[in-house]
């Protein structure tokens, strides 16, 4: 019962977290920081301690491919949305759904290691790039009125993953577990709270900045696959942690330098 909690609350947090940051920051940057490895964090974090470190060694490659599954969702989303005259955001999440499970059931059918699974991810990646370099970064104007109802969906689609995906780990195995574990908990809801409470705009801007945090998830993944088992879950846990925040501090002073020497550009 107090994992059960302890799943609840962290997540809840971080989603709120993030939220903040996308009407504070804007969505470009909430884009990024949505590469952190929370959502895939919160989950190995728990599969580790109940299914034990090899579970989680067992999975991670299909974690790493689990994120071309996630830019394949966003895609899909930003596909339908941005062609959608009616319904836009029901349609928008149904795309979004069935993109993502048509390349979780792919992935599925191919034998993959961390490395054959990182490249996969890459190639996505650069796709997702391309497509949405077109369109314009967005900045949130004025906030949403904080409400329970808010509240609520902010926090309801993430809590419900993570609590499922940790709950049925040793029924569907390290495979699909690992798959799960890549599903965009923290992006989902992110997105809808972004197209309800903004524009559609806000969430492709979410969806275009995403791919440059997305190697701080790959990092967090490949480290826990090396280290969850000699140091164990909560020690791997941190370790691992602390490697994909290195990854983003390194992306944000390049980007600033970048700014400096040539002047402010998007992407």
């Amino acid at each position: 019962m107090s994992l059960l909690i302890a799943k609840i609350l962290t997540t809840a947090l971080v989603v709120l977290g993030l939220s903040s940051i996308a009407e504070r920051a804007g969505p470009a940057l909430a884009g990024t920081l949505a590469g952190l490895p929370l959502g895939v964090a919160i989950v190995y974090f728990f599969i580790g301690i109940e299914q034990g470190p090899v579970f989680v060694t067992e999975a991670a490659a299909y974690t790493i491919a689990g994120f071309a599954a996630t830019l394949c969702f966003n895609l899909g989303y930003w596909a339908v949305s941005s062609r959608a005259h009616s319904h836009r955001l029901h349609l928008a999440v149904g795309g979004a759904l069935l993109a993502y499970l048509i390349a979780a059931i792919a992935i599925t059918m191919v034998p993959l290691n961390v490395w054959s699974a990182t490249v996969i991810v890459a190639v996505v990646a650069g796709f997702s790039i391309a497509v949405m370099r077109r369109h314009q970064d967005t900045v949130i104007g004025s906030k949403v009125r904080m409400t329970w109802l808010v509240l609520a969906a902010r926090i309801g689609v993430a809590v419900a993953v993570v609590v499922a995906v940790t709950g049925i780990a040793s029924t569907i195995g390290p495979r699909w577990s690992g798959l799960l574990a890549g599903f965009p908990i923290m992006l989902f809801p992110l997105l809808i709270i972004l197209q309800v409470s903004y524009s559609p705009e806000d969430a492709y801007t979410v969806i275009k900045a995403f791919p440059y945090g997305l190697p701080s998830l790959v990092v967090f993944v490949l480290c826990a696959w090396m280290v969850f088992v000699p140091l164990g879950v909560p020690a791997g846990f941190v370790v691992s942690l602390l490697a994909s925040l290195l990854w983003l501090v390194a992306y944000f002073t390049l980007k600033r330098r970048w700014k400096m020497m040539n002047g402010p550009q998007n992407g």
